[in-house]
């Protein structure tokens, strides 16, 4: 089973989840899984270097790695696009920059649908460009969702000139619909925006709901939109640095490809090896980690009305992480921190998400049971 885990090995696992404060500090913090990598892609990482053959690669057309992007996202998603508009890159953030600094202008805006992953506040500030926060809404009914007054709103600002989607959403949990989709691009077609889609996540969605590709939903999307994306997050192998830039956009592909490749340096290959085995034999890997996933999830539902009466959470409809409103339990604007000074529970301050992040945390809950249990058992100590 995938979350039957060795807690000692987990918590003694080099890299900077478990390392940064020790294996006495339960780590719940950055977005990686506590899984094992899973066996098809160590075996073929494995076999490469059995052979010997970490040198170069020569990757004639066609190049492997976007073969396998193509093919997965109309087996996955129904989506048909051509290889000729896929570029390689390191990760997405890394993506994203290059489309901020290629496709927009200094001093222009760029909505974030807020709380926002941290890195995408520092990528585009770091740039020169400035964030417009598009505040989502939460519902006991529906959840978090997007506020699409706002966003239209906020849309017809002068300088803004692009739209930010993470979809699914970190650390919402939001899975944009089809009908999300469209009023989104109506607002963006209206107001001529640039939209860069962040799909991480899109394999780790929960049943009843679907991804969509941004990109996918119309033509309008297609010429508006540039996606970026990576197998890392589904199969616990960030560490691999390999992800993909696309875009099929008539306006912003020329640009967008002018950049010389060599650039940024040639891709991992390793990376490149372990993402084609992922998405060649991971499906029912995926499958498997995605119910043990909904189990946690549900789980941190009742194990949060246990230990931490007063803490709000909704589900999230996609990934492992939660956003969890400890406002009511008067630990001030950033009870990560009291947690892991009181606690030893080492969470992300929502003060990293954006001004609307005060007072919440987000919590990873990737991880097996019994630690996830161990985990809300100690927050729930100090209050």
């Amino acid at each position: 089973m995938i979350f039957d885990l060795d807690t000692d090995r987990v918590k003694n696992r080099p890299g900077i989840k478990w390392q940064r404060h020790g294996p006495d500090v339960m780590a719940a913090w950055v977005a990686d899984m506590d899984v094992e990598v899973p066996d098809f892609i160590i075996d073929a990482i494995k076999k490469r270097i059995d052979t010997g053959g970490l040198g170069y690669d020569f990757y004639d057309e066609p190049i492997p790695v976007i073969e396998a992007f193509v093919n997965r996202m109309l087996a996955k998603f129904n989506w048909e696009i051509s290889g000729d508009d896929v570029i390689r890159q390191h990760d997405v953030v890394q993506s994203i920059q290059w489309a901020i600094n290629v496709l927009t202008e200094p001093g222009s805006g760029i909505v974030l649908q807020t709380p926002a992953y941290p890195p995408f506040y520092k990528s585009i500030e770091d740039l020169g460009r400035v964030v417009i926060s598009n505040p989502l809404r939460v519902s006991d009914e529906h959840g978090w969702h997007l506020d699409f007054d706002h966003l239209s709103e906020v849309a017809k600002r002068s300088n803004v000139r692009t739209l930010m989607l993470c979809h699914p959403h970190n650390p919402c949990g939001v899975v944009f619909s089809e009908s999300d989709l469209r009023t989104i691009y109506s607002i963006a077609e209206e107001n001529d925006l640039l939209v860069i889609s962040d799909e991480i996540h899109s394999d780790l969605v929960y049943e009843p709901n679907k991804h969509i590709p941004a990109a996918s939903i119309s033509d309008i999307a297609k010429q508006r939109t540039v996606t970026v994306t990576a197998a890392t997050k589904t199969f616990n192998i960030a560490g691999l640095r390999m992800s993909f830039m696309h875009t099929a956009s008539d306006k912003h592909g020329p640009l967008l490809k002018a950049i010389p490749p060599r650039l940024f340096g040639g891709i991992n290959g390793l990376g490149q090896i372990a993402t084609v085995a992922g998405w060649e034999y991971g499906d029912a890997w995926i499958a498997e980690l995605l119910s043990g996933l909904d189990g946690n999830r549900q789980m941190l539902s009742e194990l949060i009305v246990e230990h931490l009466p007063g803490v709000v959470y909704h589900q999230p409809k996609a990934t492992y992480l939660s956003w969890l409103d400890c406002n009511d339990l008067g630990l001030g604007d950033d009870p990560g921190s009291v947690f892991l000074e009181r606690a030893s529970v080492r969470l992300n301050s929502g003060l990293d998400f954006g001004e609307s992040g005060s007072g919440f945390v987000r919590l990873n809950f990737a991880t097996s049971p019994e630690l996830l249990t161990s985990t809300l058992e100690r927050m729930g100590k100090i209050l």
